[in-house]
Order: C-alpha cells, then structure tokens, then sequence
C-alpha cells in the first residue's frame, strides 16, 4: 500500500507491517525491502535519494546578479561570486537592460526582426557564438523547427521518459 512518503510503500507479512523503499534513477532501479519501522523506511530513502539523485539546480535571482554587477562593474566577479558562467552573468544584464555594446544592441534588434542567429551573423560578419552570447534570453528558444543535435536528443529522452516515475 501507498504511504505518505513516494517511494516507500507498506506491505503485510506474516501479520506484519513492513516497508519497501523504491526509488528509479534513469536506467537504474533501487529496492529494499523488510523495514519494521516507516521513519527507518522514510531515513533510508533519503539516503538513496541523496546519494543517486543529482543535486537540485541553485536558482539565482536576476535583482541579486544586477546588484552584484552595480557594485562590482565587473562580468568576471559577478560570476564568480553567483558561481555561473560570464555568458550567463551578460545575457541576465543585457536582459535586465543594465548592460550594452553597440554590437548587442544591434544583435538583438536584428533578432526582433524577425531574423535568425545564423542570418544575424553572417549580416553582421561575426560567429553565430557571438550573436547567441549577446543576444538576449528569448522565450521559445527552444522550440524551434530545427534544434541542434543536443536540443533534439534532450527532447527524444524527455519524451521517451515522460511516464516514467521521477524516483
């Protein structure tokens, strides 16, 4: 029988209430079963968790980026003291319209053109790198017709592990 806890379930044996602790990491599948107690049960799933389970995404706030950045004047401390990459501190600011080149401005007007990153930078005789670091975050980016070959395998795996259970 289902608890209140995901992944520990209670069973009868021999007139006893025991638990079994599951828990489905991608391919992998965790089980243990004849804990008397339910917290022995709830403790022992934590612990599987903690140890399988990838470590939750730390969120930052953009209000705490641009402050950072306003204090510092610096790309580089910025990310090193929000523990994220220079091209994600610059895309945040330029969001936050905190931060400009002449080159990102035109960049992200070409954008809302209508134009793609590619079309952009051969306009603009700069990298398609270039234009996707400057340009600012654009809603649906990742819906396009055609992803990148790593766009489409996430996609592939998500919708081939959209029933699965998370644990």
């Amino acid at each position: 029988m289902k608890t209140s806890v995901a992944g520990v379930n209670s069973y009868e044996q021999n007139g006893v209430t025991k638990y079994r602790v599951e828990l489905h990491v991608n391919d992998h599948h965790y089980q243990k079963r004849g804990f008397i107690s339910f917290d022995e049960a709830v403790a022992y799933r934590k612990s599987l968790e903690e140890k399988h389970l990838p470590e939750k995404e730390i969120i930052v706030e953009s209000d705490d980026v641009v402050k950072t950045y306003l204090k510092t004047q610096s790309i580089r401390k910025t990310s090193l003291q929000h523990n994220m990459s220079r091209v994600k501190v610059r895309k945040i600011l330029i969001n936050e319209g905190v931060y400009s080149t002449a080159e990102s401005i035109r960049v992200n007007e070409l954008l809302s053109e209508g134009l793609s990153p590619a079309e952009v930078a051969n306009k603009m005789a700069i990298s398609i790198s270039s234009v996707n670091n400057i340009s600012v975050y654009r809603k649906g980016e990742g819906k396009r017709k055609n992803p990148s070959k790593a766009a489409a395998y996430v996609r592939d795996f998500r919708e081939r592990n959209k029933n699965k259970a998370p644990y």
